[in-house]
């Protein structure tokens, strides 16, 4: 069994992939599986992965119809071996010691995965490998955490925060996680989700654990800019994806046993329909009023409630949600 199964999910992005194979191949942890997952790629990525696999027996290439980020590591999981999983997106690349570093910490800690704090690469106003800093209300101190710490301090931000922000722990890339505690906990991608198909995985991977560590400092992960990815395109289909996480949310988290999650449901339905709304300022102004209308008039919409005043949100976020329950389309477009 190798220490590490390193999925990494592959769609349209020949131009980096060796980048960040290469990346993979040289880690100073040498017992480890990569399994490259070809979603469908139009372009020369299904070639690049057979001529890997022929280089290094460590390689395994699955190929398979696109179905997205969500599929793609999903039929990853379902062929990985390692006692841990590790998620690389084709576009970014790891340090040399990366994957050392993190089995060494997961071993000691003896926890069911560990988080890190990731570099940001090439992005537009920052330095080279700058780290990736988030918002106050998201940042959270290093160290061990056991079930009632994780209860105490990442619970009640673990979906969403009071300033409409994600919780602290989301992207999966920045974890490494014990196989063996995802497949007792089911723990999969829903494929319906389209986009940021790892806030959920996330939030009940939180859930699941029994501890966790996070290392504070910047290390293991280049998180690099690329403006062709789907993180920083246009998607016509945002607002289906978000009615899907909406949807999983509620299933997953409203009748929750273990702590009262519904404020932070309520402000994640909002977060969704803004997140979807912002999707107006990549389109032509023309199409702007259309597109907005028609998230305003969606029945999910109109049943979205206000939050009450004990739940504490900026002044400005409410003023907006009114200004959609009134369906002013043409304000928002233009705003």
């Amino acid at each position: 069994m190798p220490k590490v199964s390193v999925i990494i999910p592959i769609y349209k992005v020949e131009q980096y992939l060796r980048r960040c194979v290469d990346s993979v191949l040289c880690q100073t942890l040498e017992d480890i599986e990569i399994i490259l997952v070809d979603d469908g790629s139009p372009d020369q990525c299904p070639q690049i992965c057979e001529e890997y696999q022929m280089l290094d027996s460590r390689i395994r290439v699955t190929h398979k119809e696109n179905g997205g980020l969500a599929s793609a590591r999903n039929a990853g999981m379902r062929i990985a071996s390692g006692e841990y999983i590790f998620f690389v997106d084709s576009d970014d690349w790891i340090d040399p010691d990366g994957l050392q570093k993190l089995y060494q910490v997961a071993e000691e800690e003896e926890v069911d995965f560990v988080r890190y704090r990731m570099f940001r690469s090439s992005w537009p106003g920052l330095g080279e490998n700058a780290p990736c800093m988030l918002e106050a209300p998201r940042e959270m101190p290093g160290g061990y955490y056991d079930q009632e710490r994780i209860k105490k301090e990442l619970f009640y931000r673990l979906i969403v925060t009071p300033q409409m922000t994600l919780g602290p722990i989301v992207g999966v890339c920045g974890g490494l996680y014990r196989r063996r505690f995802l497949t007792d906990n089911d723990l999969r991608f829903y494929e319906e989700i389209k986009f940021s198909e790892d806030l959920i995985f996330s939030a009940r991977a939180v859930c699941a654990a029994k501890s966790l560590y996070y290392i504070e400092e910047a290390c293991v992960y280049h998180y690099f800019y690329n403006p062709n990815s789907i993180s920083h395109s246009f998607k016509k289909d945002r607002w289906d994806s978000c009615k899907a996480s909406i949807r999983l949310f509620e299933k997953d988290f409203k009748d929750s046993k273990i702590y009262d999650f519904s404020d932070q449901l309520c402000i994640f339905r909002w977060f969704c329909i803004f997140l979807s709304l912002n999707e107006r300022q990549k389109i032509g102004s023309i199409e702007r009023v259309d597109y907005c209308k028609e998230i305003l008039s969606d029945p999910l919409t109109r049943t979205t409630k206000i939050p009450s005043l004990n739940v504490k949100i900026f002044w400005k976020h409410r003023i907006l949600m009114f200004f959609v329950k009134w369906r002013w389309a043409w304000v928002i477009s233009i705003i």
